[in-house]
């Protein structure tokens, strides 16, 4: 043996050893011994970064920073798409550790009354509602409607005629629905929008006649005194009970006999199972980060209410909304593809057509000009490897064994697979395969983390 693989073995062996170490004494046995949390808490907002959900998360996150709350860090999680469906589902198939939670809002009801998933609230342990921010009702500055009752009497004699702007099966869609109700013979036209942004646009350029807006949208797009009408927009009612400090004029829809509600409220979940200790610990640590003096400013400067629930409270709310969107929900069904199916036939097919291009290549080649490594001769091998994949993504996502040894059992089955194929056996060889497995799983661990502090399955 060389000096520079005898180097590399020596190398090699120093860092497993340190790397599986660090392994049993912060994942294997730390856990079941220290209090919770031991280790770093990944909150999964299901949105992009520096949308509303995110600012808020960051402002009780600094929160929690300042007062000392937790021992260890609480690190946000950016998971968009699916309408925050990507990002609930992920929690909702973790480990009921308290070690990755969500924070969402009203859409964890919807997305559920609308087929996007098929779970909802049930599906999880709540932690606590911290903070809310009214929802009010927009429309053009030149528009005819004084009020909600002149925009519902609109509906009323001319059915989808007004082009109410909400995204379907967003809260905002069920909120809509259930003003129809609430106003007999009241027919929106319902039109998908896009955000905020693009509400306000499309009512300027009237394409919408209404639309719901957050009060600090609003606040944020009404023009400033002078502003033509048309170039501008006006509230017609406020969805709550009371009046707003920030716009008393306006008057809610309660006010003027039309009982609807809708704010935006921020829900923290776990996973089913959570123990009861944990769903306290962090339900006190937020009951704390609210009183803040720093976290209250930032929510008086973003106009939401610093309100804190959690236990029977919450699950009254939860309850409650559950049931109002329901009411209107049965006579709306709403089917999706089942894009996961579609997805996996596509995958499938190409598979399939891999392979059987391969093998027709393998049997065409009868040049003996042509020299190929082994393993191109072997299409079989390309396909083992490729169910070795997908076997290992399928077990991660159950996370029954820990990330690090099952990525090590895939580089030293995958990478056995293709120096069996490639080059003669040779000891030297699996030996050195044995080494790269086990450094690529538990370093990668390591890194990710330790160094990033990213969560892994």
């Amino acid at each position: 043996m060389n000096k520079s693989r005898f180097a590399w073995h020596l190398f090699a062996a120093a860092a497993i050893v340190a790397l599986v170490v660090w392994w049993l004494a912060h994942f294997a046995s730390g856990d079941q011994s220290r209090d919770y949390p031991n280790r770093p808490i990944h909150v999964v907002v299901p949105y992009k970064a520096g949308g509303g959900s995110d600012t808020f998360v960051r402002i009780i996150q600094q929160g929690i920073v300042e007062e000392g709350l937790l021992p260890e860090p609480l690190v946000i999680i950016n998971q968009d798409g699916g309408i925050g469906t990507i990002g609930s589902r992920e929690v909702k198939n973790a480990d009921p550790d308290g070690y990755k939670i969500l924070c969402h809002h009203n859409a964890i009801i919807t997305a559920k009354l609308a087929g996007t998933v098929d779970y909802g609230p049930e599906a999880f342990e709540s932690i606590a509602l911290t903070g809310e921010m009214s929802m009010v009702i927009l429309c053009r500055g030149d528009a005819p409607y004084q009020n909600i009752v002149d925009l519902l009497e609109k509906a009323k004699e001319s059915p989808r005629a007004v082009r109410f702007g909400a995204n379907k099966g967003a809260p905002a869609y069920f909120t809509t629905l259930q003003l129809e109700k609430a106003w007999p013979g009241a027919e929106f036209s319902i039109v998908s929008a896009g955000g905020g942004a693009d509400r306000y646009a499309k009512i300027l350029g009237g394409h919408l006649e209404a639309g719901i807006f957050s009060l600090s949208e609003y606040l944020d797009y009404r023009g400033v005194e002078g502003t033509p009408p048309e170039q501008d927009v006006r509230a017609v009612a406020v969805l709550s009970r009371n009046r707003h400090e920030s716009i008393p004029e306006i008057p809610t829809t309660f006010e003027v006999g039309v009982p609807v509600e809708l704010t935006n409220a921020n829900y923290w979940w776990a996973p089913r199972g959570t123990p009861d200790k944990v769903i306290e610990k962090l339900a006190g640590v937020l009951e704390r980060a609210m009183q803040n003096e720093g976290v209250r400013a930032e929510l008086r400067r973003l106009r939401m209410e610093p309100t804190f629930e959690s236990g029977e409270a919450f699950e009254r709310r939860m309850a409650d909304s559950v049931r109002r969107f329901e009411e209107v929900a049965a006579g709306k069904p709403t089917s999706l593809p089942d894009f996961t199916v579609y997805v996996g036939l596509t995958v499938v097919g190409l598979l399939v057509w891999v392979i059987i291009e391969t093998w027709r290549g393998t049997e065409q080649r009868d040049d003996p000009a042509i020299k190929e490594p082994d393993f191109v001769k072997r299409p079989a091998v390309a396909a083992a490897a490729f169910a070795v994949l997908s076997l290992y993504v399928a077990i991660l996502g159950q996370s029954w064994i820990p990330f690090s040894m099952l990525s090590a059992v895939m580089v030293m089955v995958v990478g056995g697979l293709m120096l069996r194929a490639a080059v003669k056996s040779r000891m030297e060889s699996w030996v050195m395969l044995a080494e790269l497995a086990l450094l690529a799983g538990f370093g990668t661990q390591f890194i990710f983390t330790e160094v990033l502090v990213t969560p892994l399955p």
